[in-house]
């Protein structure tokens, strides 16, 4: 009987305990110092007294370093919340709670975008078609030389959209003529728009679009000893690129990253790989981070690409003759510039719009 009071006695005391700890821990938590810091951003912690070391509970969320020997710099990451503690001297801590917030996060933004290609195309194509003719007592000969081709062939020349100029001579008895037309060709670049476009995201949160399509890559795989070899499919993106992601700030500026993108895809280059022709892709890349306020552009630009090309096409024997093979000689040369132009403008979006936009289609007929 006695033995039995003891054990229900121990048993109360074991509970108190339990009790006392666990209103002990949730006095503490409600005690800690909360930290609030936007993500990016980074906190100076104070202490009253010598810093050890550190330590945080999530590290994707925030991580914490020492600053000095009285301070602890913590830096924000991605919104959430996590534990920091703070070692002093003599075994002793604090604990405080970090929450790690987006501003504005309700907040939405809408990207206006137009990704163009200014195209410095400076071709030049020069070149002669000859033709000529003789009759008379002795006989009668015709021939021609057509290096460029400016027209179809035909006797005599035909004057067509690629002639560029002409001479025509036959003397008064008209016993023979010449005929000549030649092309002298000098094209300028143009401007041709890639992409225009609106993405809408809130603040902190990444948006992209992609216009162009995806090429198939094969994957060899499997042991060379055995000699067996299956090959896998893999899809390649190709095309206009934007990443970007907006942050609204506490002034309701706008602080932007952006990444555009254009690839395309180069079968010169291409790649030999069990058995299949693997192109390789010419990418232009940029990225960058702003700060805006709404109705500002932003205008990267500098992404260059040059190309030369130059055909020569010659008459045999004649096309080398010195300062007469000229005329026997058709020379295309281009030289290709391209210069990537982004133009983004950010949009603060208040309040949803309670109608839809008007679209091209929507059009009344007549």
């Amino acid at each position: 009987m006695f033995s039995r009071k003891v054990k229900s006695a121990m048993r109360s005391c074991a509970g108190v305990m339990v009790a006392l700890v666990a209103l002990a821990a949730a006095a503490q938590a409600q005690g800690r110092d909360k930290i609030r810091i936007p993500v990016g951003r980074a906190e100076v912690v104070s202490s009253t007294e010598d810093v050890r070391t550190v330590a945080i509970a999530e590290p994707k969320i925030a991580d914490a370093a020492v600053g000095s020997a009285k301070t602890v710099v913590v830096n924000a990451k991605s919104a959430g919340t996590t534990t920091l503690v703070v070692y002093n001297e003599g075994a002793r801590y604090k604990v405080y709670d970090v929450e790690v917030f987006v501003p504005n996060g309700d907040k939405q933004v809408a990207l206006h975008v137009r990704m163009a290609e200014v195209n410095n195309n400076a071709q030049r194509e020069i070149g002669f078609d000859f033709l000529g003719q003789h009759s008379g007592s002795g006989g009668f000969w015709q021939g021609g030389l057509y290096t460029t081709k400016v027209s179809p062939p035909s006797i005599p020349l035909a004057v067509g959209p690629g002639t560029d100029g002409f001479l025509h001579y036959e003397p008064e008895d008209g016993n023979w003529f010449l005929q000549t037309q030649w092309k002298a060709l000098e094209e300028a670049g143009d401007l041709r728009t890639l992409a225009n476009s609106t993405l809408m995201a809130r603040s902190g949160e990444k948006a992209s679009f992609l216009s162009g399509g995806e090429i198939a890559i094969p994957i060899a795989s499997g042991s060379a000893g055995s000699g067996v070899q299956s090959v896998t499919i893999e899809w390649k993106e190709f095309g206009v690129r934007l990443n970007f992601t907006p942050t609204v700030e506490e002034n309701n500026s706008i602080t932007l990253k952006v990444a555009p993108e254009v690839s395309q895809i180069d079968f010169s280059n291409s790649l030999q790989l069990s058995g299949f022709a693997v192109p390789s892709l010419i990418s232009r890349k940029a990225s960058t981070t702003v700060n805006l306020n709404a109705g500002e552009h932003l205008v990267i630009g500098g992404l260059k690409q040059m190309e030369k090309t130059k055909i020569v096409r010659r008459i045999p024997v004649l096309g080398r003759i010195p300062l007469l093979g000229f005329f026997f000689t058709n020379t295309r040369t281009e030289n290709v510039e391209r210069d990537l132009l982004v133009v983004v403008s950010p949009e603060l979006v208040e309040a949803a719009a309670t109608t839809l936009p008007a679209l091209p289609t929507d059009r009344k007929m007549n």
